[in-house]
């Protein structure tokens, strides 16, 4: 745990960190900030806190929305922190059924796409340092519903039903507008990479059209947004309430996920990402 006293100053941002964790919107962390008491740090040119893990630590950066501001911000964070493991996580939208809101993802591929075009193009991203399988396991068995499925990154919201193929042949695709460009930082820099979303709108769900439309990249719609939203049309409160509780409820899922996943990575809890993996255990070894 940290335990600088309350009232110092925040700390320098130019540290090494073994896990550098990346979100666009504060929403989306809020509940994992509070749980593990971390700290603001200063230095960094981002929104940025220091977290502990056990005896560990890490650090969490806030890139705002879209492909360009994640990708500048993650490269930021791996060249200031030399981070030994980059984990990107937000919310995401279900493209296909059998994805329910509040369900985790954990990402096996990743793709970015052009909705004009339809032109998909997979990226390609570091292995993570645990398999995929054994961490949505351990998720299952802390009773979080977890799979593992494809991560779409879009330039922008887009209109689920109106996409066909070539999606549909993608492994549960999951829609964000981040994951691709973090990975591709991940993939230049060779630092091994995980990504995590949780869904907030399932299949057959959309985002409301004022939504999709008035999307712009970056640090995402604040008060002054939501009020022009709701002077044009006041009764566009109650889709915006639903997002909101979708949210909470996705974010404090997101946060008892890292709450299993993240010790799982450390050497003993004192920061050091695992990169070597025992071999499973044998029939006559029980797993720990």
């Amino acid at each position: 745990m940290l335990t600088n006293p309350e009232g110092r100053p925040a700390t320098a941002g130019a540290v090494p960190f073994p896990l550098a964790l990346l979100a666009a919107l504060p929403l989306e962390v809020r509940p994992f900030l509070r749980q593990s008491r971390a700290r603001r740090l200063a230095g960094v040119g981002l929104p940025a806190w220091e977290f502990g893990i056990g005896e560990g630590r890490g650090g969490l950066a806030l890139t705002g929305m879209g492909e360009e501001a994640a990708r500048q911000a993650a490269g930021q964070a791996v060249a200031l922190w030399r981070p030994r493991l980059l984990i990107s996580l937000g919310f995401g939208g279900a493209l296909l059924p059998g994805l329910a809101p509040g369900d985790l993802v954990l990402g096996d591929s990743f793709w970015r796409y052009d909705p004009e075009t339809g032109n998909l193009q997979e990226v390609a991203a570091p292995p993570p340092p645990r398999p995929l399988p054994e961490l949505a396991a351990r998720l299952k068995a802390a009773g979080l519903p977890a799979e593992i499925g494809s991560f779409v990154t879009t330039p922008g919201i887009i209109h689920k039903g109106r996409q066909g193929e070539p999606l549909g042949r993608l492994t549960r695709p999951v829609l964000d507008l981040e994951s691709a460009a973090v990975a591709g930082v991940a993939a230049a820099t060779g630092v091994p990479f995980l990504a995590l979303r949780v869904i907030t709108d399932a299949a057959a769900e959309e985002i409301p059209d004022f939504i999709l439309q008035g999307y712009e990249p970056g640090p995402g719609p604040g008060l002054q947004k939501a009020l022009a939203w709701l002077a044009g049309d006041p009764r566009r409160v109650f889709p915006m309430l639903h997002l909101w509780r979708r949210g909470s409820l996705a974010a404090r899922r997101l946060s008892q996920a890292l709450q299993v996943i993240l010790p799982l990575i450390l050497v003993g809890g004192r920061g050091r990402v695992l990169r070597t993996l025992a071999p499973p255990p044998t029939d006559a070894e029980p797993a720990k």
